[in-house]
């Protein structure tokens, strides 16, 4: 009898137990339940894309000044003012300039995209990255994210190439390929296997965010000619006044706003494709510390 009363004994705390387990599973399942339930819409991403910038407008406007709109405007007045003294091979320079400009822009654009997720992801959390903090993890991850940025570019136009719709599909399965390499670190590859994984579920989402990013982006630039036009009396035959200091200061203003934005917009999605798939950094903070 007494060997009986142990083992029913054990039974009612082996049920009370699996009862337990049962329980925390169901509370997990109500978790992972209501983190499938969320969306990833445009409007927060813009919503958290705006809020990064208010929270810390020195980082992002800063750097994007100074390492993203820099640079560019830099090369793009030595190259105005060489057309201008009548080079000999004014197409060649033109090219070569077209070149460097673009070299420029990715190296620059690596180091603005390290800043801004730095600053958005910590912005996620609840406190505010310092500028040292984001040029620290820019100058870390330099290197592989601009060698994943040239083969984001490469693979992209030549989807484009061959066919329209997959450059477009590629472009927005690998969207948020940059800001993972700066904060995961998952390596090259890894980044690309990523970024696939987050955006499955909402490309059309973050195709319409790209198209209304290129709309925006066509209005800004169409009333930034307008207004060149009118103001300095820029025109295509007149390289020299792309040298003066109105226009310098316009352009200066144009790209800034262009590089931080669109770092933020990019970097936004990230975090937004990342708390849909994965939960909130604080729910994370959570499971750890229970």
């Amino acid at each position: 009898m007494e060997i009986l009363s142990k083992l029913d004994s054990g039974l009612r705390a082996g049920h009370a137990a699996g009862s337990t387990v049962g329980g925390d599973g169901e509370q997990g399942s109500d978790d992972m339940a209501e983190i499938k339930d969320r969306s990833v819409s445009i409007g927060s991403v813009f919503s958290r894309a705006f809020g990064v910038m208010g929270n810390n407008p020195l980082v992002v406007f800063g750097v994007a000044l100074v390492l993203g709109a820099g640079p560019q405007l830099l090369y793009s007045v030595l190259i105005g003012r060489n057309l201008a003294a009548g080079a000999s091979d004014p197409i060649r320079t033109a090219a070569l300039g077209g070149l460097g400009v673009a070299l420029i822009a990715m190296v620059s654009r690596s180091l603005v995209s390290g800043c801004v997720t730095r600053a958005t992801v910590a912005y996620s959390q609840g406190h505010r990255a310092s500028l040292g903090e984001c040029l620290s993890v820019a100058l870390r991850r330099a290197l592989p994210v601009f060698v994943v940025s040239i083969l984001f570019g490469i693979l992209v136009v030549l989807g484009l190439i061959v066919l329209i719709v997959p450059g477009i599909m590629m472009a927005v399965m690998w969207s948020v390929v940059v800001p993972i390499t700066v904060e995961e670190r998952t390596g090259i590859l890894g980044a690309f296997s990523r970024s696939q994984e987050l955006t499955r579920g909402a490309r059309w989402t973050i195709f319409g965010l790209f198209l209304l990013i290129f709309l925006i982006g066509m209005g800004i630039g169409l009333v930034g000619v307008l207004v060149a036009t009118v103001t300095l009396g820029f025109s295509y035959e007149n390289p020299t006044i792309s040298s003066s200091l109105p226009a310098i200061i316009m352009n200066a203003i144009v790209l800034t706003l262009a590089s931080a934005f669109s770092s933020a917009l990019i970097t936004s999605l990230f975090v937004e494709l990342r708390e849909w798939k994965d939960g909130p950094e604080d729910s994370k903070l959570s499971d750890i510390f229970a």
